[in-house]
């Protein structure tokens, strides 16, 4: 992506101040699930610029949020507390910072700094900003309207209406279908925005940087870069020891709600709706879904008619199947399901156990991480798996700069293979939760024979990996069926040869397939409304999974007045 020279100069100059490790180029990305929704009230183009004083309004050549006074306007005027009252009668958690309550080093600095709500503080912010009741800040705001459930225009109107209170704000509620808004805010167009988080790996590291560093926060549409908090970040994140650790978030902490580069809203619960009689769910903090444990009981009644097949419902929809590319947690969902990374979980755990490798040996300063392949693994065509691809994976990460490159790169400096059988990776610092990251779907091969080195290739055709299902048929938007892999390598082979995958446009439509019976399961995005209607119908199980979900609200740090985005200097 174009802002990759910016960020790699910024990462190698607090690489190298810190004198940790060998630098490495960094670059962007893109994260979240997919489903289809209604469209846009409003036509699909790029997001209104904000209108703001001639007095103390940025330069048409500054970013609309440039100014933190701002930020911290806003953030000081949400009342979460009575959001979730009003929204979802108290069934979700305020969140007072990115990083789940109950994570190690955990803390709450929005609480710590701007109470439950502010309402005062926000005003005065907002006339030192050279805003008033005549001269307001007029923002612009953004939503996908059914992806994360039916509720999501509710909690928009509320938020509205708080930051209206202040007297000196003005907001426009804009909508899109995910697709063209995941590509809206990938690509830079909206201004102020809300999304949804599910951790890539199991560390308070993946709920601060990919929201927060030069590197991985343009994959979220947030381009948020300061050199000062990559500092700190890496700081924490390579740290070993616990207390030392723990102060150093406790630092993140202060500094990220002095900057307010993105603002956590509530923690939200999933929901898993299934017949009677089907076993083997579960899901954990990884927020995995491995279909290859999935059974019918004796008593169970296969809407198919037919134990072999078992029919999965969701409201996501396929953004990527190139694991070097895929950013979005229903495309890793199927990745990891056709696929296997290095390193897996124990289904229904965040217990690591061995996956294509065996667990790595570490280096005595942490930088690298040595992986042996097990013996015998091929790609469901048979193509033998080998050190070489983990390479290759490599090099597609640092040329084609898919949207996911920058959660490996902004870790990894380099990938050898020392033979056919053992893979090298070299790390930019010490990081101790490597094991985790070598878990995530980006460290699932891929196919040669289907991706190749030079291409991208969001929509394939089939999938051959190394996994327990292989795919082999994707009707976007409708359905994409998998099949047992006669070739997996692993002891735990399906119980279910056949998974299809049904779409569905909204939480209202798939929970009313699962209640005529015409699906087995109704998966992500239920929301809290269907989940708690369910729970009523005879023969359907309804479950909460324990595992963060985060709502929050994007800053666009870098769009300018125009709606364009500020050149890097």
């Amino acid at each position: 992506m174009k802002f990759k020279p910016m960020y790699l100069v910024i990462a190698v100059l607090v690489l190298c101040a810190m004198v940790l490790g060998a630098c490495a180029p960094a670059a962007p990305a893109a994260e979240a699930p997919a489903a289809e929704a209604p469209a846009a009230e409003a036509p699909v183009e790029e997001a209104p610029a904000a209108e703001v004083p001639a007095t103390e309004a940025p330069a048409a050549d500054e970013p609309i949020w440039g100014n933190p006074l701002v930020r911290q306007a806003v953030a000081a005027a949400i009342d979460r507390e009575s959001l979730v009252d009003r929204v979802f009668e108290g069934r979700n958690i305020p969140a007072y910072h990115m990083v789940p309550e109950g994570y190690p080093y955990a803390t709450e600095p929005f609480l710590d700094k701007f109470g439950t709500r502010d309402l005062d503080m926000a005003k005065d912010l907002l006339t030192e900003a050279g805003y008033s009741e005549d001269n307001k800040f007029e923002m612009v705001l953004w939503y996908p309207p059914e992806h994360y459930g039916t509720t999501t225009a509710d909690v928009m109107q509320v938020l509205k209406e708080q930051l209206e209170e202040t007297g000196m704000i003005s907001v426009d509620l804009q909508s899109q279908n995910w697709a063209e808004y995941v590509d809206s805010f990938v690509a830079g167009k909206l201004p102020f925005f809300m999304l949804g988080w599910f951790p890539d790996f199991v560390d308070p590291e993946n709920w601060l940087t990919p929201f927060a560093s030069c590197t991985q926060s343009p994959d979220n549409g947030i381009f948020y870069c300061d050199p000062k908090m990559d500092e700190l970040l890496l700081s924490a994140a390579s740290t070993a020891d616990d207390a030392e650790r723990e102060a150093k978030y406790q630092e993140v902490g202060e500094y990220y709600v002095d900057q307010v580069p993105t603002i956590p809203l509530f923690w939200e619960p999933e929901f898993i709706t299934y017949r009677n009689g089907i076993e083997g769910i579960a899901i954990g903090a990884p927020f995995e879904f491995n279909y290859n444990v999935l059974k019918f009981g004796a008593d169970a009644k296969p809407v198919s008619g037919n134990a072999d097949t078992i029919i999965i419902g969701t409201t996501d929809e396929v953004n990527s199947l190139d694991a070097n590319d895929a950013y979005a947690t229903h495309d890793w969902e199927i990745i990891k399901n056709t696929g296997a990374p290095l390193l897996k979980y124990v289904p229904g755990t965040a217990e690591l156990q061995t996956g294509v490798a065996e667990f790595p040996t570490v280096s005595e300063d942490g930088l690298t991480w040595t992986f042996k392949l097990k013996e015998g693994v091929t790609f469901a065509d048979g193509t033998p798996l080998t050190a070489n691809d983990y390479v290759r994976a490599w090099n597609r990460f640092e040329n084609l700069q898919g949207q996911v490159s920058g959660l490996i790169q902004v870790y990894v400096a380099d990938v050898q293979a020392a033979d056919d059988q053992t893979v090298v990776f070299t790390l930019n610092a010490p990081f101790g939760f490597f094991d985790a990251l070598a878990a995530t779907a980006p460290m699932v091969p891929v196919n040669p024979a289907e991706f190749p080195d030079d291409e991208l290739v969001q929509f394939p055709e089939k999938l051959d990996g190394v996994g327990p299902y292989r795919m082999v048929s994707n009707k976007p938007g409708e359905q994409l069926v998998l099949e047992a892999n006669p070739n997996y390598f692993g002891d735990d082979k399906p119980n279910i040869k056949n998974v299809i995958v049904r779409y569905f446009a909204d939480p209202t439509t798939m929970s009313n397939a699962i209640e005529k019976g015409e699906i087995d399961i109704a998966w992500r995005v239920l929301g809290p409304v269907e989940a708690t209607r369910l729970q009523s119908v005879e023969g359907l199980t309804v479950e909460t999974i324990n595992a963060p979900s985060l709502r929050y609200l994007c800053f666009n740090h870098k769009i300018l007045p125009d709606g364009t985005m500020k050149a890097d200097e």
